[in-house]
């Protein structure tokens, strides 16, 4: 079994799509989390899990603990707020912690990381990446960034007026004089983006191949 963190609280977002495209491609039974709709609290540092590689915070990542050492490997898909994964994917990331005491639990387990942002994914998909193998010992089988250039001001009803915004700091002032609609064709799906959808699809076929364990 594969399991996928989706890290976007938006639904049908292009995390989900991409995590599930890498999923499907594995040729391997799947299931995805939505992290937003689980209660997953941030580390509190006592490293009490030390003794049985279990956190002792009654939460929603405690069944996640026996699932991900089980797996055969796992894709994270991050959402990028300010240059970084957002606050469910951290502390998903974070609440791993137990996993690596003593005896790594995930030790050789092939991971894709996955990132989607406005122009500033690259550099999250490299930090999952680096987390995964550095910290939790995952073999990282592939690294995918989605810069979308759909900033939030596209969606909060000020985005042609306010003058912080990302538009009127891209745009030349003459620019954002004359932006006064945001329309529909505005925003990316990666549905639509045949080379990135090509290369998830490559990325879950060696997925596929590199389970721990036969499908």
């Amino acid at each position: 079994m594969l399991i996928g963190f989706n890290g976007s609280p938006k639904p049908g977002s292009n995390t989900r799509k991409m995590v599930e495209l890498v999923l499907e491609a594995s040729g391997h039974p799947y299931k995805i989390y939505d992290l937003a709709k689980l209660n997953i609290r941030p580390c509190i540092g006592c490293v009490k899990c030390a003794k049985d590689s279990r956190c002792v915070l009654p939460d929603d990542m405690q069944p996640l603990y026996e699932e991900i050492s089980k797996a055969d490997g796992i894709v994270v898909g991050a959402t990028v707020y300010f240059r970084k994964a957002n606050g469910f994917t951290h502390n998903f990331l974070e609440r791993l912690f137990p996993l690596r005491h003593v005896d790594p639990q995930t030790m050789g387990m092939p991971a894709v990381a996955l990132a989607v942002g406005g122009d500033e994914a690259e550099v999250v998909a490299r930090d999952v990446a680096y987390h995964l193998k550095s910290y939790f010992n995952f073999e990282i089988v592939d690294q995918i960034f989605y810069n979308t250039m759909n900033p939030p001001c596209f969606i909060c009803g000020y985005g042609t007026t306010c003058q912080y915004g990302g538009p009127a700091r891209w745009m030349s002032p003459e620019e954002f004089a004359q932006f006064t609609e945001i329309t529909p064709e505005m925003f990316k799906h990666v549905e639509a983006e045949a080379e990135l959808t090509a290369r998830l699809r490559t990325a879950g076929q060696r997925l596929g191949e590199s389970c721990r364990q036969p499908a």
